[in-house]
């Protein structure tokens, strides 16, 4: 079995300690203008990019100042793949790839959180791929933008053999690894209503 890694940013800068009281739970939603999930994959000929389209996130308890406690879990619709090339989607959502019919979702749940400095967190998770699960270890990237908002972002590649993807073709073969990048823009919900309310005197 393969081991997934989130690559973190080197960039991410430090997290400033939030003002929340440790005990309130604060659920963040994810915006989709600003967030993607993209994979590619290698073949002789060309490398396969293309994103999903249907998906959706949740983060909760996304506090910096206990980010062990952060949860996060994302849901992906195998049938929305897309890449620009209506072959190439076909393949990937058949049997011989995601059977996306028989396997309608990919996901990821978190397990554990710790955080390792500098805006970088692991996640020991579980990744499920056409019915079957494995644990994966997501190191990833957190940069907060004041209280309220942020972005979650890195990359993982995975051995499509570790979930009975062993699929090929003599003319174009197709490498083991894929990869994917994901971004996630994070808003604590209930703050755009907030935002949106007039100032009372």
């Amino acid at each position: 079995m393969g081991v997934l890694t989130f690559s973190p940013t080197p960039e991410a800068a430090p997290i400033a300690p939030s003002p929340a009281a440790p005990s309130a739970t604060r659920t963040y939603g994810v915006e989709k203008t600003g967030s993607e999930i993209k994979f590619q994959v290698k073949s002789r000929l060309k490398v396969i990019e293309g994103v999903f389209e249907n998906w959706k996130a949740q983060v909760v308890d996304l506090d910096a100042a206990r980010l062990e406690a952060l949860q996060l879990g994302v849901q992906a619709q195998s049938a929305s793949i897309k890449t620009g090339n209506v072959l190439e989607e076909a393949l990937i959502r058949g049997e011989n790839f995601f059977a996306a019919e028989k396997y309608p979702e990919v996901s990821v749940a978190s397990k554990k959180i710790s955080t390792e400095g500098a805006g970088r967190l692991r996640m020991d998770a579980e990744l499920t791929l056409r019915g079957m699960t494995h644990p994966v270890v997501i190191p990833f990237a957190l940069e907060l933008n004041g209280e309220h908002e942020g972005q979650m972002r890195g990359e993982f590649e995975f051995n499509r053999k570790d979930f009975g993807i062993t699929f090929n073709m003599t003319l174009n073969p197709i490498e083991d690894q894929v990869k994917v990048i994901v971004t996630l823009k994070v808003r604590e919900q209930g703050q755009e209503a907030k935002q949106a309310a007039p100032n009372k005197n």
